[in-house]
């Protein structure tokens, strides 16, 4: 292959990588100080240090201590690349593993004969180099199904990367010139500087997709009890009412007060306060099931949308729901209930709004019965439905019996 002059090729090389590199340290230390960026700033600005290092290569002087101290420098650059994705998923850095590498080269480099093995030199570097490439690549892999917009891009990047250093150890020669004067020489330099500007874009799209990911969670859940919000409640709970809408499937929907609530926190404080929803959404979460959602619709306020669940289930889960409460608060807390009023889509209606508005007039109708109790909705009570737990817990024995008695 016809070489462009190779220290122009070098400067070229290491200017990008510093370019980037500066950029991504840039990146880093805006907002929230990414750590992953930090890494990847590191292995670019490493790797535009051992390329200027090696433009006095061809100076025998300084040859030796080229090699040495260049090649280190490209295989840290590696391993930061590694250690970058690592803290990407949240793991800690293996400095005996990042440090490998280059410890590895440098005792090799003592060694007369491997530092006139051209050869020798070339394919121990590019297996160490693929070694880290292959080390990041799993550490991002795990994700490849549920991000893949963001995590395939960066997963191609290292491959291609690695390949070509499969390429260069398998089918390169290395001839008994300079090294400046390789056939493969413009090839590699220029597969450098894509790799750097690949690898830079493909790890900004990784931690933007995190970083807004983070924001619609933030944006859709309440940050004291964890669980989502009244615009999740409505941006999830639309959906999940058309399609049982559509399937013909019962879905129950029930809010929850908490009883005495302002009294706690005048009395107890805004601790106690915040430390009780935190107990109710726990409960919430122990009791129900994995397709329910539960929401903190504002202060006290709670819902649950249950799919497949209808007027004696709801009330049974109410029901749970109440009692755990009552098991887990402590007379220090003060008196603590929960008044929880029901509706069923079969019967309310699949319309989110007013579901919530009928599970609205029951609970008003459990508070002015004097609290901690269940309600179901005026059209739950006019359909005939059991409205009471008692009603409930009747209905449950009588299929019971029936069931034993076989009619």
């Amino acid at each position: 292959m016809l070489n462009l002059d190779a220290r122009t090729l070098l400067i070229v090389e290491a200017f990008v990588l510093f370019l980037v590199g500066g950029l991504m340290l840039l990146a880093a230390l805006q907002g929230r100080r990414d750590r992953t960026l930090v890494w990847m700033s590191a292995a670019l600005l490493m790797g535009g240090v051992g390329f200027l290092i090696s433009l006095v290569r061809g100076n025998p002087a300084w040859w030796a201590w080229a090699i040495s101290v260049g090649n280190m420098l490209l295989l840290t650059g590696h391993a930061c690349v590694w250690a970058g994705l690592r803290v990407f998923a949240g793991k800690p850095v293996r400095w005996r593993g990042l440090l490998a590498g280059a410890a590895a080269w440098l005792v090799l480099c003592q060694w007369p004969w491997f530092m006139t093995a051209d050869r020798a030199r070339l394919i121990f570097f590019s297996l160490m180099s693929i070694a880290y490439l292959v080390a990041a690549g799993r550490e991002i892999w795990p994700a490849r199904r549920e991000d893949a917009g963001s995590v395939r891009p960066l997963l191609i990047i290292l491959a291609a990367h690695g390949l070509f250093y499969l390429y260069r150890m398998i089918a390169g020669q290395v001839p008994d010139v300079s090294w400046l004067r390789w056939s493969d020489f413009t090839l590699t330099m220029l597969e450098g500087i894509l790799f750097s500007i690949s690898l830079s874009f493909g790890v900004l799209i990784l931690v933007r997709a995190r970083a807004e990911r983070g924001y619609r969670h933030a944006a859709l859940h309440d940050a004291l009890t964890r669980l989502p919000n009244r615009r999740a409640l409505f941006e999830q709970g639309a959906a999940v009412l058309a399609r049982a809408h559509r399937e013909g499937r019962d879905m129950a929907l029930l809010m929850c007060d908490l009883d005495w609530f302002k009294r706690i926190n005048d009395e107890h404080g805004h601790d106690a306060g915040d430390r009780v929803l935190a107990l109710f959404a726990d409960i919430l979460r122990a009791r129900v099931r994995a397709g329910d959602l539960c929401a903190r619709i504002g202060g006290e306020e709670f819902v649950i949308l249950a799919p497949d669940l209808g007027p004696l289930g709801s009330l049974d889960l109410a029901d749970r729901v109440r009692r755990a409460l009552a098991e887990h608060v402590s007379g220090a807390t003060g008196r603590l209930s929960v008044s929880i009023g029901i509706a069923c889509a079969s019967v309310d209606g699949y319309d989110l709004d007013r579901l919530l508005a009928s599970a609205d007039r029951a609970l008003y109708e459990a508070k002015a019965s004097g609290r901690d109790c269940v309600r179901q909705s005026a059209g739950l009570a006019a359909s005939g439905q059991p409205i009471t737990l008692a009603a409930r817990t009747r209905a449950v024995e009588a299929g019971t019996a029936s069931s034993a008695t076989g009619t």
